[in-house]
């Protein structure tokens, strides 16, 4: 991709390290599945789609405003929006770095539209054999999938892949640390799932927070000494990981940053995925900016910034920063008000790598 003010925007983050470097357009709510997991609920309904002057509004405000470099296109399926083509070259005209977010069912004449637009491919994979990855995802979806990765490696894009863990696909984890590393994906970035959007009625997919610690241990133990680079969110831990956790730069919850801005086409914006099937966005985008919204007295910024008495007096508060007050409010996963303690609830939307002295701060920023 030719940069035009990249070279000039890119160590923005060094004057702001704390933050992430990256937002979040939802360039189409459009998408041809309905996985079981999918946190965009009812929105996959419609065709509502943002349009390339659009986005170059937000990008040039947004980079001067909050210094980002790196954009995520996302739907739905961010490949099926018809002026993909226009979109990529705004994102080059703008400096930032792309990458596109997709379940890897892209056309063929698509292709030729992401060859040489694009800095890096995110690929859901919701699985290491094709029926463990259906069963999420619906038939016929894994073959286009590899055959994508497949394409993107041989292009030698910056490649990885995202997979959800729930109690149905836990036992295929190893397995895709396997595949990705076989592969040739340069990174693996594992989340963890909790009932929102499509899974609302689906808390059975969760993994409990004691299992899910002892998982992230075992996969800490299998992707060591790989090729591909994994990532996984601690979610949760115990007060001996704090320090850890902290020192690879958690800082607690991410949206009372602003760090992660999702911006979708119906011109709503979140600084928290947890609220995106919910009336809780942060505000609207007007007129090349973002107005702030109240809605019955309270906004998604006031309710993440919310900490639980108990709390104000844990010695372990200043670093999981009060737990995830969106999970709070949502009386989701582990809410801060039933934390022993011994099982710290963190942002389960960060992640870290299991090898940071080997991983590229590249790969940090993809993360």
């Amino acid at each position: 991709m030719t940069d035009t003010l990249h070279d000039a925007v890119p160590h923005a983050a060094a004057a702001t390290a704390a933050k992430e470097p990256f937002l979040f357009l939802y360039i189409t709510h459009r998408c041809s599945l309905r996985c079981a997991h999918c946190y965009m609920g009812d929105r996959l309904d419609n065709e509502i789609r943002m349009s390339p002057d659009k986005v170059e509004e937000i990008l040039s405000a947004l980079r001067v405003l909050y210094g980002q470099y790196k954009v995520y296109l996302l739907g739905g399926e961010p490949t099926t929006h018809p002026e993909l083509d226009a979109i990529l070259d705004v994102c080059a005209s703008q400096g930032y770095k792309t990458v596109i977010t997709s379940n890897g069912l892209i056309p063929p004449k698509v292709w030729s539209v992401l060859d040489d637009r694009l800095d890096s491919f995110s690929f859901s994979m919701d699985g290491a054999q094709p029926a463990t990855h259906e069963n999420m995802r619906g038939p016929n979806t894994w073959a286009p999938l590899i055959r994508s990765i497949e394409r993107a490696v041989a292009a030698d894009r910056q490649t990885r892949a995202i997979f959800t863990i729930t109690t149905e696909n836990r036992r295929d984890v190893f397995a895709a640390i396997d595949l990705a590393d076989r592969v040739g994906l340069e990174m693996l970035s594992f989340h963890y799932f909790t009932p929102t959007g499509l899974g609302m009625d689906k808390p059975h997919l969760q993994i409990p927070p004691a299992q899910w610690m002892e998982l992230c241990q075992e996969i800490s133990r299998h992707a060591a000494d790989r090729r591909v680079r994994v990532f996984y969110p601690p979610a949760f831990a115990s007060p001996d990981q704090l320090a850890e956790i902290s020192a690879q730069g958690y800082s607690g919850c991410t949206a009372r940053n602003l760090e992660r801005l999702a911006i979708f086409p119906d011109n709503r914006v979140y600084i928290c995925s947890a609220f995106f099937d919910t009336d809780l966005h942060y505000g609207t985008w007007r007129n090349g900016g973002i107005v702030p919204r109240v809605h019955k007295g309270q906004s998604e910024l006031t309710l993440v910034s919310k900490t639980a008495p108990g709390c104000r007096t844990c010695a372990h508060a200043g670093v999981c920063g009060g737990g995830c007050a969106a999970y709070d409010h949502l009386q989701r996963t582990l809410i801060s008000t039933e934390c022993d303690q011994k099982i710290v609830p963190i942002c389960p939307l960060w992640s870290m790598p299991v090898e940071p002295a080997a991983t590229a701060h590249r790969l940090v920023d993809l993360r």
